[in-house]
Parts: structure tokens; sequence; C-alpha cells
């Protein structure tokens, strides 16, 4: 039996094979080597994948199976796992799985926080615009929607980057813990 766990990510193994990270979890197809970047799907998550042109899907070690065309203990070597030996934890593996974890953590609890803090400003826009264009001279409509302009677009920046790639979630969080 293997331990899923000790498996290597699925973007670990694209990159091992040469294969160049897509965004949102898309990618050319290993297996048939096209140049679709969106014909190849996978989710680290989950550790599975999809190619929609081949309609072959799996996990990390069938992919390794298919890409370099071995057989089943083939993959498991090529992974560094020995067929009938229990794998040793990598602590490397486990340092960079806990970071992703922990970035995964960081990226739902602050992106909720944006995304409220947003969707209020939103509100509040579209609110006093309605105001000014029934009272133009109304000051304090004007200081709302300047407050709520304030840092709005850079907001929205932030948004984007959070849904963005791992790299642009790791840049976001260092400029962030830079700045606060």
């Amino acid at each position: 039996m293997i331990d899923r766990s000790s498996l290597p990510l699925v973007s670990e193994v694209l990159d091992r094979l040469g294969i160049p990270p897509g965004r949102h979890n898309r990618s050319i197809c290993p297996i048939h080597q096209g140049d679709n970047r969106s014909a190849f799907k996978f989710s680290d998550e989950s550790g599975s994948w999809f190619c929609f042109r081949c309609g072959v899907g799996g996990d990390v070690i069938r992919l390794v199976e298919l890409a370099l065309d071995t057989d089943f203990r083939g993959a498991l070597r090529w992974l560094g796992i020995e067929p009938g030996k229990p794998p040793v934890p990598d602590p490397e593996m486990i340092r960079l799985r806990q970071m992703r974890d922990g970035l995964k953590r960081w990226v739902r609890t602050a992106g909720r926080a944006m995304r409220e803090r947003f969707y209020r400003e939103e509100m509040t826009i579209t609110a006093m615009r309605k105001r000014l264009e029934q009272n133009p001279e109304d000051l304090a409509a004007w200081d709302a929607l300047a407050e709520a302009l304030h840092g709005h677009a850079a907001l929205e920046h932030k948004l984007d980057a959070m849904i963005g790639s791992e790299a642009d979630q790791i840049e976001l969080f260092m400029f962030m813990e830079k700045t606060r």
C-alpha cells in the first residue's frame, strides 16, 4: 500500500518532467506533448489530473507511467519510491508542503477579509454615486465616496493576485508582511 501523502504534488512532477507551469492549474499535456496550454488540468490538493485531448486522467503515478512510457514499478522508482519498501520522508518535501498549506490557509482567510472589504467599498461607491446624481453639492457623499475609493484599486490588485498562481500569492504575502 502506498502512502499517498508521501507522493509529490502534480505540479512538482510536471516541473520534473520539464513542463512549464500554466495558470490556474492548467498546462500542456506531458503525455501527448501538445501545445494547448489548457488541455491538461490538475489539482495539487486532490493529487489528480486530466487531459481533455487524451481523455485520460489519474494520479501522479499514472501520470509518470504514461509520460515516460513505463510500468508501475518504473514510475515508483522515478518518483523515488522503492517498490516494496516504505518511503523515507524527505524533510525538505515536508517543509515545502507545510509552507504550501500555510499559504493556502492565509489566502483563504486574508482573501475572505479582502473580498468583504471590497464588497463594502463597492456598495458605498455605488450608493454615493447615486446620491451625488441627485445632489452634486452633498459634501458628506463626496467625502464618503473619496474614502471608499482610497486604496480601492490596490485592493482589487491584491484580490487579483490572490486568484493567481502560487508565485503571485507568495509575492503578495511577502509584500503585505513587509508593509504591515
